[in-house]
């Protein structure tokens, strides 16, 4: 079983491998013109104890994880539906599951490559600190990973086509990316809004891995693992239960 296990991971690693322009260098292109833009317009401010530039850093690492992650799983799924290479999943002898583990590892790994060459091309511009908890933030990458991995696999096997996959990045994920912290402190908004961040799910992916670089946090970083865990097995039982009536044979 992990030997089928693995061939179908590697088989997804070296599919967007052959799109490396578009999977690793695109979102590596937008995190530089943020920064670019942020480092001029907020030179010389500060968040607590670091600077502004360092906190939309993390913010933007995050949310590259964020949608490396929903993405690549998603869309290869629903290019599979349109090509009809689905009933290769369905004929293969893997349980469901192991399926949808396999997928959401490969955009796992893919969110990590992207991660490393936007940090090696990128971190000499920015001040530190840059690794004030690498335990919180190695466990912010793997669930962060793993958890929107599966997110991604769960649409993938629901949207029939590109435009429901389109609606939901478009309409969903990016207005509760932007609304989760990324750009600013929650604790900054006015009266309830800085209470209602909080139920943004994503605001705690920021949180996690933003305190394991730069030790910063907008509320409990314990809370907001723990959070992370919760959802990510909530999406694994919910990816279960997909994929085993997504392949299920007609």
């Amino acid at each position: 079983m992990f030997t089928h296990m693995w061939a179908l991971y590697a088989r997804e690693v070296k599919r967007f491998q052959k799109i490396w322009i578009d999977t690793v260098f695109s979102p590596i292109v937008s995190v530089g013109l943020y920064l670019g833009v942020f480092g001029v317009v907020a030179a010389g401010r500060d968040v607590g104890s670091i600077s502004y530039i360092s906190f939309v850093y993390a913010g933007l690492l995050a949310m590259m994880v964020v949608n490396s992650s929903f993405s690549n799983p998603s869309f290869a799924l629903v290019i599979a539906k349109n090509v009809g290479n689905i009933v290769d999943l369905q004929l293969v002898p893997i349980a469901p599951w192991r399926i949808g583990i396999s997928y959401a590892l490969a955009a796992f790994t893919r969110s990590i490559a992207t991660l490393c060459i936007a940090v090696a091309a990128t971190i000499w511009f920015i001040p530190g600190p840059y690794l004030s908890h690498p335990l919180f933030l190695l466990l912010g990458l793997f669930l962060t990973g793993l958890e929107f991995g599966m997110l991604g696999v769960i649409f993938g096997f629901l949207a029939q086509n590109f435009e429901a996959l389109t609606f939901m990045t478009t309409f969903v994920m990016q207005p509760m990316i932007f609304l989760s912290g990324v750009f600013y402190p929650i604790s900054t908004l006015p009266g309830i809004w800085s209470h209602l961040s909080l139920f943004n799910p994503i605001h705690h992916n920021v949180n996690l891995l933003r305190y394991g670089m730069t030790g910063y946090s907008d509320f409990s970083p314990s809370w907001s693992l723990l959070i992370v865990f919760l959802l990510t097995s909530i999406f694994f039982v919910v990816m279960q239960v997909t994929a085993r009536r997504s392949l299920r044979m007609k």
